[in-house]
């Protein structure tokens, strides 16, 4: 029985490590390790086998960007550079860090494309690509999230914004209160939200996006605070302004 491939995905923002979590569990021949600093993945590296890195653009305290003190560390581990900002901006780190892979946060199929790459970097000692054949499932299935999502904002119309996804790890109605706080730049919401949805009930009639059983075409839209929020079956929480309303 082969080993698990581990992939360590490093990256300073709590929810694209869990939304990765989610991702890669579906995969049975990766184990996900996580880092939330770029002194945390040096220690993770230093400790363990690394078979592939998914890493943001961090940089270590004295300096140095990670993906250079990776390579420094093991000449050989296949980097996947995951990060929003543009190829202009990472290209000569890139390039000095030998990245094998660069893919741009700039929408909700990325995790898709991550994926590919790293069954690709990773499969090669796989006599019978299971990680290629699992992966491709997987990808398979963001590949059909992200055109979902599509959808729905053609369906809601441009004033939407998309502000959160709900991966069934946590209870909804903290994610949904959590998406707005940060949507809007709050640092709290005085408004609780059983005052305008009953979060358990939205909860039991929604699912998580990634399940291998077909998920019904479901949306609800609820006032909560300032905006008026909508919720789909593939887990996306959308929000736009509140419509005024005018008095005659």
């Amino acid at each position: 029985m082969n080993r698990p491939q581990s992939v360590l995905h490093v990256d300073d923002d709590p929810e694209m490590l869990a939304l990765s979590a989610a991702t890669f569990r579906n995969l049975d021949d990766v184990c996900l390790l996580t880092a939330e600093t770029a002194t945390e993945a040096i220690e993770v590296i230093s400790n363990q086998r690394v078979d592939c890195v998914v890493s943001d653009s961090l940089v270590l305290p004295d300096g140095v960007p990670l993906v250079e003190a990776v390579r420094h560390a093991d000449d050989d581990v296949p980097i996947v550079l995951f990060t929003a900002k543009d190829w202009s901006e990472v290209a000569d780190l890139a390039s000095a860090a030998d990245v094998d892979e660069y893919v741009q946060k700039a929408g909700p199929d990325d995790f898709a494309t991550v994926i590919r790459h790293v069954s690709t970097l990773v499969d090669e000692g796989d006599s019978d690509g299971a990680l290629a054949q699992s992966a491709s499932a997987v990808a398979q299935a963001l590949d059909d999230h992200a055109n979902a999502i599509s959808d729905a904002t053609l369906s809601l119309g441009e004033q939407w914004d998309l502000v959160g996804q709900w991966m069934g790890e946590e209870e909804l109605g903290i994610v949904v209160v959590e998406a707005i706080e940060s949507h809007a730049g709050l640092p709290a919401i005085e408004q609780p939200l059983y005052e305008s949805v009953d979060a358990d009930a939205l909860e039991a009639l929604l699912r998580p996006v990634l399940e291998d059983e077909e998920r019904p075409g479901i949306e609800v839209r609820f006032p909560y605070g300032d905006f008026e929020l909508a919720i789909t079956s593939t887990g996306d929480i959308f929000a736009r302004p509140k419509p005024e309303t005018t008095l005659y």
